[in-house]
């Protein structure tokens, strides 16, 4: 049966489908109201296509910019939420057409940098649980980050969905095991985020099944392990449709490394999948040298003691860092803290959530630093330490301009070059001295007691972290420091 031309079809219902021969509960009727509103109802939607906006990281000196601006060390805003809807509707009120001037073209540019900035100093609350499964304000910021508009008027998002829909179970792509994609799907569906606050896999496993089962058949490659936990937090604040092209914009056009196959060719990698996954744990390696080279050479000994290996690092990898980065941190608790973590990531770049993982070491840095410190009671997916998102963000904004411009470049292109990343998974400094003794001659020369004063107050009172750093920046812009002066 084919989709249904009626206004229906917007509903999802069960006999607009043409699932009748299929009687999996992922392809069971779903009543999705508001499924077809897109930003289509909003004045301002096709500036976007003007502006490119799907990924705007900028210049690496541009972005340390972005980041911090020493009079903002002050700045509170009482309503988050609020502040944000404000810049968001300017936004989308704001008149520009291919024939407008270049200075209005860069009016709206500000803005759109404003609307980001924003989001990243004061965040947008704490997101709440959607049960009318409508696209939330969270969601719809999230698809204009994202650059998810349906601009093109030739295609009907809701119309290619359902003919996805309508290609049955994924069967044709195998995973690595053999297996088929739908199968696999099957397999991880009812796991995905069991005990999440926002997310009741009960009532969302329909959803999740049909989105991935589509994402296989548009990208026409098999599903991956991890897919499942990665769509959730856009099932939380859209509907099904966006979460759909969200989710696909997200693996396909944001981080599309972070699904290829690579060879081995090095010592210290596996022949896998995952790549750029794997090359994201090696800067990960390198940002938590650069920023505190201590840190990371008591964590490097106590591996070196605990497992007997001369290769810290790939098990340090395989056991702690690979999974945060293969999900992009959602292995840690809770949820509506991670989702306010994805609001600095979209924001800024998805290369932004290794940073991120290297800050949350970072305030655990008072516990990891104990030379008897036992590393499995600490950074296993089960002992991960609750993730604060505020405390986070300010400590991975305060990292940032700490990193080399050439690590800055590699964090922002490992997302989408392959030929970086398979550079970055051949690399392990164990077997090269020279970058070794490098590394530590820069760290020598770097103060870290800022650092170990974050770590100090996160482990009293997490809450404060943002205080103690805004107080470490007002300091650092009315002495004129290396800090306020990188990042202007």
């Amino acid at each position: 049966m084919q989709p249904s031309s009626t206004p229906e079809r917007h509903g999802f219902h069960r006999d607009s489908l043409g699932f009748a021969g299929i009687d999996s509960p992922g392809f069971t009727g779903i009543h999705s109201p508001g499924l077809a509103r897109t930003h289509r109802d909003l004045p301002g939607f096709q500036n976007w296509r003007l502006l490119g906006v799907s990924v705007l990281q900028g210049s690496p000196n541009e972005l340390c910019s972005l980041i911090w601006r020493p009079e903002m060390a002050k700045e509170t805003v009482e309503n988050p939420s609020k502040e944000v809807k404000s810049r968001f509707d300017e936004l989308m009120e704001t008149k520009v057409t291919s024939g407008s001037s270049e200075e209005e073209k860069k009016e709206l540019e500000e803005k759109f940098l404003g609307l980001r900035r924003v989001i990243l100093f004061s965040g947008m609350g704490e997101p709440q649980r959607n049960p009318d499964g409508e696209t939330n304000f969270r969601g719809q910021v999230w698809k204009l980050l994202l650059g998810v508009l349906y601009q093109d008027k030739k295609k009907d998002p809701v119309e290619e969905y359902l003919k996805l829909l309508g290609l049955g179970k994924a069967t044709k792509y195998k995973t690595r095991s053999g297996e088929s994609s739908y199968k696999a799907i099957r397999h991880d569906s009812f796991r995905t985020l069991k005990g999440a606050k926002l997310f009741d896999i009960k009532t969302e496993e329909p959803k999740v099944i049909r989105v991935l089962n589509a994402y296989v058949h548009k990208a026409r490659k098999p599903y991956n392990q991890g897919m499942n936990t990665i769509l959730s937090p856009f099932l939380v604040c859209m509907n099904e449709m966006d979460a759909f092209y969200c989710f696909y914009t997200l693996l396909e056009k944001m981080t599309p490394t972070y699904w290829m196959g690579y060879k081995n060719k090095g010592p210290g990698t596996d022949q896998g999948f995952y790549l750029g996954a794997h090359a994201a744990c090696r800067l990960a390696d390198k940002v938590l040298q650069e920023v505190d080279y201590d840190l990371h050479e008591s964590l490097m000994n106590n591996v070196r003691k605990t497992f007997r290996t001369q290769s810290p690092r790939k098990f340090f990898h395989k056991l702690y860092t690979f999974r945060h980065m293969q999900v992009f941190s959602l292995v840690a608790k809770p949820m509506e803290e991670v989702m306010q973590l994805w609001d600095l990531f979209f924001a800024l770049g998805m290369h932004m959530h290794v940073v991120a993982y290297v800050a949350q070491l970072i305030l655990i840095r008072h516990l990891l630093m104990d030379e008897n410190a036992n590393l499995n009671n600490l950074l296993t997916q089960e002992a991960w330490p609750k993730v604060n998102a505020r405390a986070v963000t300010s400590v991975t904004t305060f990292v940032m301009p700490k990193l080399s411009e050439e690590l800055v470049e590699e964090l922002k292109n490992h997302v989408t070059d392959k030929e970086l990343c398979c550079k970055l998974v051949d690399w392990d400094s164990d077997t090269h001295p020279t970058i070794r003794g490098r590394a530590k001659s820069d760290a020598e020369t770097k103060d870290t007691s800022d650092i170990t004063k974050i770590s100090a107050v996160a482990g009293k009172e997490p809450g404060k972290v943002h205080r103690q750093l805004s107080a470490t920046f007002s300091g650092a812009a009315s002495e004129g420091g290396v800090n306020a002066c990188k990042m202007s």
